[in-house]
């Protein structure tokens, strides 16, 4: 394969004119690159350098850009070596299996790839919905004022800080004005936001956010209680810490015997 030299764009080292280049020098350094690995396998554990610092330092070289593709890829040109738009899902993955000290090759892993990539359509599937499009159908709440309550609704979300899992249980209640969506509305509201690389606080108050935003009722309240696989199976291992979140807006917020009413019937469940 041609060799590439990137001294030559001057778009990737912010350099306006060309530079002179030394036979000898670059000879000596076509030798250094072949013997460079293409796989992070022989140091699993070496940092990797960023596209964005690669393209700030001042002369990054052909075999550092080269140690961002997995084994076996090459840049077609420079431009596509800080792309990584054009190294494919899969092999991402086998990258990091043989990070890990794994063998992509052998029988069990061969198809894990592939397994992996479909899987991201349904776990990240929240960043395709919108609320609206949830809390589209609603009905007209005739005489009814209390409060509705859906408890103990089963997700499992994905922890932004380590992307491990995270899963329990949500309790959304709302005080209706003059319009309800159907139980099963407020299930999928919270697969909207679970289904997305989230952190619990954030994830608690979207939820709330957005039903009151879209139905636009009374009050909301939403508690969550989740267990965190980054605390449980790595870090400080403790594996019965739970952790509680809870929003309240409108009726919720303002008045202490609705709060009240609302966390005595989740405590229940």
């Amino acid at each position: 394969m041609a060799h590439n030299n990137f001294n030559l764009h001057p778009s990737l080292n912010g350099e306006a004119d060309l530079p002179i280049v030394d036979p000898d020098k670059e000879c000596e350094k076509s030798r250094s690159e072949a013997q460079a690995p293409h796989s992070f396998a022989t140091n699993p554990w070496r940092p990797l350098t960023s596209v964005g610092g690669d393209l700030n330092s001042d002369r990054p070289s052909s075999a550092d850009r080269r140690s961002l593709l997995p084994n076996g890829l090459q840049p077609a040109t420079a431009l596509q070596a800080d792309d990584l738009t054009v190294v494919d899902s899969e092999d991402l993955i086998r990258e990091i299996l043989r990070r890990v000290g794994e063998d992509p090759d052998r029988e069990g892993l061969q198809e894990t790839p592939a397994r992996i990539v479909r899987s991201w359509k349904e776990i990240y599937g929240g960043y395709q919905q919108r609320s609206e499009d949830i809390l589209l159908t609603q009905f007209r709440a005739e005489q009814y004022d209390e409060m509705i309550l859906l408890q103990d609704i089963e997700f499992c979300s994905t922890c932004e800080h380590h992307m491990l899992p995270f899963y329990g249980k949500a309790h959304i209640g709302y005080f209706p004005n003059q319009r309800i969506v159907g139980l099963s509305k407020l299930a999928r509201l919270l697969d909207i936001y679970a289904r997305r690389l989230q952190v619990q606080e954030r994830m608690t108050y979207q939820i709330a956010a957005e039903l009151q935003r879209v139905l636009n009722p009374k009050g909301v309240a939403v508690m969550i209680e989740a267990r965190h696989q980054c605390m449980c199976c790595r870090g400080v291992r403790k594996q019965e810490g739970k952790m509680v979140t809870s929003c309240m807006l409108g009726a919720f917020k303002k008045n202490l015997a609705t709060r009240s009413e609302f966390l005595a019937l989740v405590s229940r469940s």
